[in-house]
């Protein structure tokens, strides 16, 4: 139903409902006659006309917009005057009506302002009805244009961060395969694919807030391929990922960029280099990823940009249920943890891992 019907029905059925109830109070005073219907019929026809009227002054002046210290005269000020206009519309009906015996008792001072009195409280009433209306309805609407705006802000921060990760990403891999060129063409040509691939997730990654895990693995294998090319021995991978985790959703480019960090920061600065394990597990109804590396936790620079917004890049997309950490975890060796809570409706997915990396325990238990 339109607003403006609701608005023209509510007019109708108050006003009638109101003035039948007066009506029926004569009658019962006075006994019933034709004449108290048509008094009542012509009393609702004014009272819609005259408010109504209020109502365009309403809209026009902008009332509703007004501070409540500010429209309580004006609508006191309103409403006194459409009381004594009712007044003034039916002392005249009354003394028609009643005129045997009451025609000028009901000019007097006293009978005159009874009218108005009791015209001045259906008339605020509707006054505060129609104000109490407005105010629910702005208030739902200025609610929903929150929600929207906050939907709207977080899109844009996460497409933000997202964006802002990626050459960050695409510098490191580039000098991963710069040596691979000249020394190695074989190895380069494939280098060169696996990096067309990251390149490609890394541009879907702007376009899509979630990715499986299985999918965000490829990415991080062929990520790590690239880089054992570079360090050789001197990078040990390790990786424990449970099968049921392969469906979970998780931030595109998210693993990628911690284990870049964790290259960056831990493997590349010793001399005998170092590891770097990666494991994805169930806990209760929440996706945990561990990722460690050989490193000393940096207090001033803990990982760069990426690392600085992977919290509140989380909360954007799962929630304050999400959380991420990172932490010496002994004395050469840093770790990351990410908790990813699982919607209770997200379809279970069999994705064979054999085809993404070898499932293999961990040689060492950090």
């Amino acid at each position: 139903m339109s607003r403006a019907k609701l608005y023209w029905i509510l007019q109708v059925f108050g006003w009638s409902a109101w003035l039948a109830n007066e009506a029926l109070i004569y009658s019962n005073d006075f006994g019933w006659s034709l004449d108290w219907f048509v008094a009542a019929l012509l009393n609702v026809v004014v009272a819609i006309v005259i408010t109504h009227n209020f109502r365009k002054i309403i809209k026009k002046y902008g009332w509703v917009e007004l501070p409540i210290d500010r429209v309580i005269p004006r609508i006191l000020v309103a409403v006194g005057f459409m009381s004594f206009f009712m007044a003034f519309v039916n002392i005249p009906l009354d003394s028609y009506l009643l005129r045997e015996e009451e025609e000028r008792d009901l000019w007097s001072f006293f009978f005159v302002m009874q009218f108005i009195f009791s015209w001045a409280k259906p008339l605020m009433i509707w006054t505060l009805f129609y104000y109490a209306s407005h105010y629910f309805e702005r208030k739902s609407e200025v609610e929903v244009d929150k929600i929207r705006l906050e939907s709207s802000v977080k899109e844009t921060e996460s497409k933000v961060l997202r964006a802002q990760m990626n050459p960050h990403f695409m510098f490191n891999a580039l000098n991963s395969i710069r040596a691979l060129i000249l020394e190695e063409p074989d190895k380069a040509q494939k280098a060169v694919t696996q990096l067309s691939n990251i390149l490609r997730s890394s541009l879907l990654a702007d376009r899509r807030k979630t990715v499986s895990l299985s999918e965000e693995l490829r990415t991080v294998e062929d990520y790590l391929a690239l880089e054992k090319i570079r360090y050789e021995e001197r990078l040990q991978i390790r990786k424990n990922i449970y099968p049921d985790t392969m469906h979970v959703q998780v931030p595109p480019m998210l693993l990628q960029t911690l284990v870049e960090n964790a290259i960056k920061h831990g493997v590349s600065k010793p001399v005998k280099g170092g590891f770097v394990s990666l494991e994805a597990k169930l806990v209760g109804k929440n996706l945990l990823i561990i990722i460690s590396n050989t490193g000393i936790l940096e207090t001033t620079d803990s990982g760069g940009f990426g690392l600085e917004n992977t919290a509140h890049r989380l909360e954007l997309l799962f929630g304050p249920e999400s959380k991420f950490r990172i932490y010496q975890a002994s004395k050469d060796v840093v770790t990351a943890e990410i908790t990813i809570p699982i919607p209770s409706a997200e379809p279970e997915k069999d994705t064979p891992f054999s085809k993404i990396t070898n499932i293999v325990k961990p040689k060492v238990t950090i």
